[in-house]
């Protein structure tokens, strides 16, 4: 009742119109069959006596006008409701509840997106929404409250003229609550613990219909495979459905036979009634009617009961997700860093792993340190930056700026003092300025940051279009100031030059780039942003080794006077920064400056020996010395 209460305040706050015409046209229906009954009787009754020889009375055209009144208006607040109903109700309803559930995920934890059970909750809230339950629940049960209005009202018309019609109006659709309430008991719970298995199946669909797998499954060959599985992921869900369903289907076959049955039994019984002279011709042909009427509200209402079974269970799993509690916002207004960052002793591991992915971590990076924090795959270095921005809170330990923990600060006055270039950063469908300038919409204007961002991250003018030019190969390398090329993947040949206001990626017709030149559109995204502390988590793994020194000496230059903190497993940069940190196993296994760790011939040195062959030139010259 609670879900149902809740669902009704947000769809009259929403649409307050379409609200009110969908309750008034229930309300309204509610009545018409029982109004229409009694005139019925009354028009049946009067015809009766005109036929059989009675002057017209001015009841039979009173009554005869009274009935195609109602109809009509009934028949016009019904077509108000429909427009009202789908437009508002179903429509607009469905996306404000879409709404909420999507400002909800911008506020939790990020820590939530890392446990599936948390998953499994986000996708039965967004199940709710997309199959539209929260506003067939407020349609329905106004359609519920209408049938059982019907059903007194009804009844008490014609009880005024036979009890014996009462009896089989209810027994004769009881068999429906029975059916309804455990079908729909069933299907909300095949629907609640079949969360994870349509997030597979979403996931199984997605690799196979979205275009960045299509190369590697087709190439390898084992798009087929995947298909297989998300057949098989598919049936099996839908088994389980249709099982439930072929149940509910025998159910309601039975209930109808009965039903029908019943209704027979009706005529047979006023038939007897009227001949014996108990009820009048009016009420003979009304009461017929009147009985199909009770019985399809009875069964409204009876059926009611099952389907809120099911779809209250979908309710539920909305507003517990909405329940949720947000992410905690601190007191203390952020001004910017004066001394430095400190991580003691903190101690960090995702939900449902038994080991520590950081374990009692102690850093102290100074302000305008530039700390390159190295390490093979796994041994925690993207999850240090995590905690140390304060998205992941720390299990144990404290991440402080400036002795302050950073979850007491005021999130709106903290993030706009940082920058970050993500791993998975993400490819925007959008044009070439505002790739880079949504990093601060404010500015969404300054073309000439912009380039100089564009400039900073390693290009400014660059070709793309393969197809240019009748046997010419064009390359898609960055392209230097001086128009050559410094990408080794840059090919011979002038190409189409992209400018600011060109559309990037084949979403929508514009044009791709490769993987190096979207994350040098990263780069230049973070370093758009005016923060004074910078994250680069991989930020030059597309690159070629080569350009990778050359776009992070540019880097280091944009960023002066920045605090600058770039996760790497590669050593090409480590000849640029103020400090090295080595991390494996989720600690900290050395820390210090180039010739430092490599005097000591320990984790870093094994790292730099190993991959000195990357960055040298023919001369043997390492080129970041």
């Amino acid at each position: 009742m609670k879900s149902i209460l809740r669902i009704y305040k947000n769809i009259f706050k929403w649409v307050p119109l379409s609200a009110a015409i969908t309750a008034l046209d229930y309300f309204y229906g509610a009545l018409t069959p029982a109004v229409i009954t009694h005139i019925s009787i009354n028009l049946f009754d009067n015809a009766a006596k005109v036929l059989g020889g009675e002057p017209a009375r001015n009841g039979l055209y009173l009554y005869a006008g009274l009935y195609l009144g109602v109809y009509l208006v009934n028949d016009l607040l019904v077509y108000v409701r429909s427009i009202a109903l789908n437009a508002g109700i179903y429509e607009k309803g469905t996306a404000y509840f879409r709404i909420a559930l999507y400002e909800k995920l911008a506020r939790l934890p990020l820590m939530m997106f890392e446990d599936a059970a948390i998953l499994d909750k986000k996708e039965r809230a967004e199940k709710a929404v997309n199959d539209e339950s929260l506003s067939a629940i407020f349609n329905h049960s106004f359609r519920f409250v209408r049938a059982g209005i019907q059903v007194i009202s009804i009844a008490a018309v014609l009880s005024a003229y036979s009890y014996w019609l009462l009896p089989l109006s209810f027994l004769s659709v009881l068999p429906y609550l029975f059916a309804r309430i455990v079908r729909g008991k069933e299907f909300a719970s095949v629907k609640q613990h079949q969360a994870k298995k349509t997030r597979l199946q979403a996931y199984l669909w997605g690799l196979i219909t979205s275009r960045r797998p299509a190369k590697e499954m087709r190439v390898i060959g084992f798009g087929e495979y995947i298909a297989d599985r998300w057949r098989a992921a598919r049936d099996e869900v839908n088994e389980e459905l249709w099982a439930i369903e072929k149940k509910d289907a025998f159910s309601l076959l039975r209930c109808d036979a009965f039903r029908i049955v019943g209704y027979g039994v009706s005529i047979i019984v006023v038939l007897a009634l009227a001949l014996r002279g108990q009820v009048s011709i009016g009420v003979f042909g009304a009461a017929i009617g009147a009985f199909l009427s009770l019985q399809n509200s009875m069964q409204n209402f009876l059926s009611g009961f099952g389907w809120f079974t099911e779809r209250i269970a979908y309710a539920k799993d909305y507003f517990t997700f909405i329940d949720m509690p947000d992410e905690p916002d601190g007191e203390i207004a952020f001004n910017g860093l004066r001394g430095g960052i400190e991580l003691i002793n903190v101690s960090f591991k995702y939900p449902s792993k038994d080991t520590y992915a950081l374990n009692r971590i102690n850093l102290h990076i100074r302000k305008g340190e530039k700390v390159a924090i190295l390490g093979e795959n796994g041994s925690g270095k993207t999850t240090l930056s995590k905690v140390l921005l304060g998205l992941y809170p720390p299990e144990n330990g404290n991440v402080l700026y400036d002795g302050s923990p950073v979850a007491d600060f005021v999130k709106d006055s903290f993030y706009p003092h940082i920058s970050a270039v993500a791993q998975d950063f993400v490819s925007y469908n959008l044009t070439m300025k505002e790739n880079v300038a949504i990093a601060d919409t404010s500015r969404m204007d300054d073309e000439a940051g912009v380039r100089s961002a564009l400039s900073d991250a390693g290009f400014a003018n660059f070709a793309v279009d393969a197809s240019v030019g009748a046997g010419v190969g064009i390359g898609s390398g960055v392209m230097g100031a001086a128009g050559t090329a410094v990408d080794a993947s840059v090919g011979a040949g002038v190409g189409a030059h992209i400018v600011l206001g060109d559309m990037m990626g084949r979403e929508f017709g514009g044009k791709e780039l490769s993987g190096g030149e979207w994350q040098k559109l990263a780069i230049a995204r973070g370093l758009f942003k005016r923060s004074e502390l910078i994250v680069l988590d991989e930020p030059t793994s597309a690159l070629d080794p080569l350009i990778e020194t050359e776009i992070l000496s540019k880097f280091m230059d944009a960023a002066a006077g920045k605090t600058a903190l770039i996760i790497s497993h590669r050593v090409g940069l480590c000849k640029l920064v103020d400090r090295i940190v080595v991390m494996k196993n989720g600690e900290i296994a050395e820390d210090g400056t180039h010739d430092e760790l490599l005097a000591t011939g320990g984790e870093y040195a094994k790292l730099y020996n190993a991959q000195a062959k990357w960055y040298r030139t023919k001369g043997d010259n390492f080129l970041v010395l």
